[in-house]
């Protein structure tokens, strides 16, 4: 007796992968360890119209049955992403295709596909059904659908029921700028990898193949290789979209009419969700900027979701070693006040005390054009084609301002130069790297595909440079730059006095503070003429602010409150339009005069704050009243400079005699023993403290062992103005130290002041060398003095005797008293052995003495010149042997020497 067949089995577990037409599906197993197994079933005993196909390679497309499409469409929405169990009743010899029948559901909702599909009129069943007795009642179902004029049984539109599909796109451009920005109904009908999909447009009928906008999947080659992760991407992508209804949003598109067959779309997925931040979450995909710039959501999720894959370093970047945050949570975000503009990608933010130099991300301000030379940065700002608006359009945007700072990343110390903060910069909701990037001032900066270290909104940059382009704002215009022809004139005497009058005759004009060198020097920029200057405040005398060590110099320590001092006026007027009165022009090419920010007076208010005292040539100008208010307060408030200030007790001065003997004597002044090291003019001497003398015979005697043990090599050493250096004396061939106050390149002579003697000369180069910086400490040993109020005579003959009478006087130990200190000098008194040495030349008729206006202020001091001058007169020695001609009255008379 035959066995009996095997019962048929149940397949369950499977997930309707796609639905390629009304009787065939694609079915996915259970995924393990990468994309599952696949398996298409033919439903058995049906067959359903065939869709069209779409031109591959030199084949032309094909057109749908009718209702085709109909009846896809029926069991697609039907069964895709749906759990099925099926019995596979036979399978096709020649093909090995499985024929099956399909179960949708479980339990007594269970559903027989092929069934529902005859009964709907979207199937006819097959000729050999009607063979099988069982079978029978598919041909029963058949014909109620047929007599129903179900599905495909209506002729009545069977002419409509064929698609139109518009598999190709002569212009797809024209096609984007209809569909461009809406949200468009789409059905994924393949997919070519993780970031490819080939899109039918039911609405339309467009065949469309849309790159994800934003990402770059892992793809698959020619050769049929494939790139790392490539089958999991399109998997992932499959499992979700293949054959379900989405809606999308156009971008863009790509290719050129060149290539016009292989142009495609660039857009996104928004429903069910955005499938490119799945990818990129996964580790499954990668930022690309050129179509980021497209995107019409929030870049910065992207870039975020990427991170995060990173951080975790899922697939793609299982292998990456770099940097994903340099930045510490708690200094991420900050917010400060803008006190400098550096240039147009370097701000200055103050966060409380701290000053914080902060650059602005992912930018890049005007550069020279290669090959140029942009020279020192004073003079680039101006030179380089839009360097000097970048940093103006910033400048008046921020200074004094609040901003929020994001910082994106730091760049750590490299070559030299320091660690910099890089940092997205709003001013309110302003974006400013997007203000100015968009106004063309500045061009963003290029990084590698896979470097985080750059801004968050870089995206947003790119398109707003974009946009700057296609404005040809800026850097993007066609065409000559803008110039700037500024005149420089700090340094410059000459030139400084040929705009003297001009500034004089203007009164008050508007200037720009570019640099804050202590509380009453700064740089300024007067627009008007278009000239770079160094302006002096005048009618203050305020404290010196301390100095870093240069390659050069060594740095200088502030005087007390000299560096609050600084920082009081950099905050007031740094980089600020304020308004200046030009008085003077001092030998060096300095303006001197009054400056104003918001209609106050910097030197009142620097006097205000105890932060410097009024100066004696303030009496002659017309804020000498203000000036005199302010001391006066700053004094009784006890503030900065005037913290132990004593008020004198000053004895009323009797005006109804003036006699001598009526004089108030000041307070013994400090005496020092001093002697003279050099002598200028009879008036005229630098001197050296006697307390000095070991302490600098030890100096140079170390500093000559130094230079003698390690000779400098030629030309090791290059030469600057104002450079402290050691420089060989012609006269005894030592080394001594020496600043350098001029250098002849004409001559190639230098010419310096040993600042431990006070005299000059002229060496050659070779006689100059770097001073050891463990000698620069220590300053100079000479000091510049005046015999106070002494008068030299202008006869070269009287002027030879007077100095010679001076050095017989000063060939030893004197006693020095300071009397005054006019313009930063010394005014002192001398005596050697109780004879005071502006008193003898005076009484020998070898000098005069300048008279003062508050002479009871010195003493019995200006009596004492008053008679040794008559005494000269009266004896008729020298320059009064034949008379009284001083030289007040030789002008009076026309008389001159």
């Amino acid at each position: 007796m035959a066995a009996a067949p095997p019962a048929p089995t149940l397949h369950r577990g499977w997930i309707v992968k796609q639905v390629n037409s009304g009787d065939t599906i694609v079915l996915k197993g259970r995924p393990r360890g990468g994309p599952p197994p696949e398996r298409t079933i033919i439903l058995s005993y049906i067959t359903a119209p065939k869709l069209g196909r779409r031109p591959i390679g030199q084949d032309e497309a094909t057109a749908d049955e009718p209702y085709a499409w109909q009846s896809r469409e029926f069991l697609r929405k039907l069964l895709v992403g749906q759990e099925i169990s099926f019995i596979v009743e036979y399978v096709i010899p020649n093909s090995g295709r499985e024929c099956a029948v399909v179960y949708h559901g479980t339990g007594e909702n269970s559903v027989c596909v092929n069934e529902l599909m005859v009964k709907e009129g979207w199937a006819s069943v097959r000729g050999n059904v009607s063979k099988n007795e069982d079978l029978a009642k598919y041909d029963m179902w058949g014909i109620e659908a047929q007599t129903a004029a179900l599905g495909i049984h209506n002729e009545v539109d069977r002419a409509a029921a064929v698609r139109n599909v518009k598999w190709f796109h002569e212009d797809p451009r024209a096609l984007f700028d209809e569909l461009k920005g809406k949200p468009i109904k789409a059905v994924v009908e393949s997919v070519r990898d993780g970031g490819t999909l080939r899109l039918l447009l039911p609405d339309t009928m467009d065949y469309i193949t849309m790159m994800l906008t934003g990402v770059r999947c892992p793809g698959f080659k020619p050769d049929g290789g494939s790139e790392d992760h490539a089958d999991e991407a399109r998997y992932a992508v499959e499992s979700r979209l293949l054959n379900k209804d989405v809606e999308i949003i156009l971008e863009g598109t790509s290719g050129g009419s060149a290539n016009a067959k292989n142009q495609n779309f660039v857009g996104t997925v928004v429903k069910p969700g955005n499938i490119s931040l799945f990818l990129l979450k996964e580790g499954l995909a990668k930022c690309v900027d050129w179509s980021m710039k497209l995107l019409t959501s929030e870049t910065d999720v992207y870039r975020s979701a990427m991170k995060q894959a990173k951080i975790a370093k899922k697939r793609l970047w299982k292998n990456f070693e770099g940097p994903v945050s340099t930045v510490p949570k708690d200094q991420k975000e900050f917010s400060g006040r803008v006190t400098e503009v550096v240039n147009g990608e370097v701000i200055v933010v103050k966060v409380g005390s701290i000053y914080k130099r902060v650059t602005l991300s992912s930018i890049r301000q005007p550069r020279p054009a290669e090959g140029q030379d942009s020279g020192p940065p004073s003079r680039a700002l101006y030179e380089v084609p839009y360097m000097f608006e970048a940093r103006e359009f910033l400048r008046k945007r921020l200074i004094g301002k609040k901003v929020n700072v994001t910082v994106d990343y730091v760049r750590p110390a490299n070559n030299g130069y320091p660690e910099r903060i890089c940092a997205s910069v709003f001013l309110g909701n302003q974006n400013l790297q997007e203000a100015i990037v968009s106004k063309g001032l500045a061009s963003v900066a290029w990084h590698k595909q896979d470097d985080d270290e750059r801004a968050a909104n870089y995206d947003a940059l790119l398109l707003a440079q974009e946009k700057a382009k296609k404005n040809k704002h800026g850097i993007h215009r066609t065409g000559e730059p803008p110039i700037h022809k500024v005149a420089d004139l700090a340094g410059n005497p000459t030139k400084s006095k040929q705009f003297l009058p001009f500034l004089q005759r203007i009164g008050r004009l508007q200037a720009v503070v570019e640099f804050v060198a202590s509380g009453s020097r700064v740089r300024v920029f007067i627009p008007r003429d278009t000239c770079l200057a160094t302006f002096l405040l005048s009618g203050i005398q305020c404290p010196r602010a301390g100095r870093p060590a240069t390659k050069t110099q060594a740095a200088t320590v502030a005087d007390p409150y000299g560096d609050e001092a600084l920082e009081f006026i950099k905050d007031q007027i740094m980089q600020r339009e304020v308004d200046i009165e030009v008085e003077s022009c001092d030998k060096a090419g300095n303006f001197i005069g009054y400056l104003f920010a918001d209609d106050k007076n910097m030197s009142v208010e620097l006097v205000k704050e105890g932060l410097a005292k009024m100066h004696f040539t303030a009496e002659r100008g017309k804020y000498f009243d203000q000036l005199s208010r302010a001391e006066a307060d700053a004094k009784a408030a006890s503030k900065r400079v005037w913290k132990d200030y004593v008020e004198p007790v000053v004895e009323k001065e009797d005006t109804s005699d003036h006699t001598d003997s009526n004089l108030t004597e000041p307070a013994a002044p400090a005496l020092s023993e001093v002697v003279v090291t050099h002598m200028e003019d009879c008036s005229k001497v630098w001197v050296q403290r006697c307390s000095d003398g070991a302490t600098l015979i030890s100096l140079m005697n170390q500093m000559r062992s130094e230079l003698i043990s390690n000779p400098p090599l030629a030309g090791s050493y290059t030469p600057r103005n104002g450079d402290l250096c050691a420089a060989i004396f012609s006269e005894d061939s030592n080394w001594y130290r020496a600043r350098i106050t001029k250098i002849h390149k004409d001559t190639g002579l230098i010419d310096v002041l040993f600042i431990d003697y006070g005299n000059c000369a002229s060496v050659s180069s070779s006689s100059v060398a770097q001073l050891p910086h463990q000698f620069s400490s220590l300053p100079g040993a000479a000091q510049e003095c005046k015999l106070a109020f002494i008068v030299p005579p202008e006869d070269e003959d009287w002027k030879q005797d007077s100095i010679a009478e001076l050095q017989v006087l000063a060939n030893a130990k004197l006693v020095m008293t300071p009397v005054a200190k006019i313009g930063g000098v010394d005014h002192v008194s001398l005596s050697s052995n109780g004879t005071d040495i502006a008193t003898h030349l005076l009484s020998s008729g070898l000098v005069e003495y300048e008279k003062q206006k508050n002479r009871n202020r010195y003493g019995t001091l200006m009596s004492q010149y008053e008679a040794a001058m008559n005494e000269a007169r009266k004896q008729r020695r020298n320059r009064f042997q034949y008379g009284d001609f001083t030289q007040d009255d030789a002008k009076e008379f026309g008389y001159s020497k």
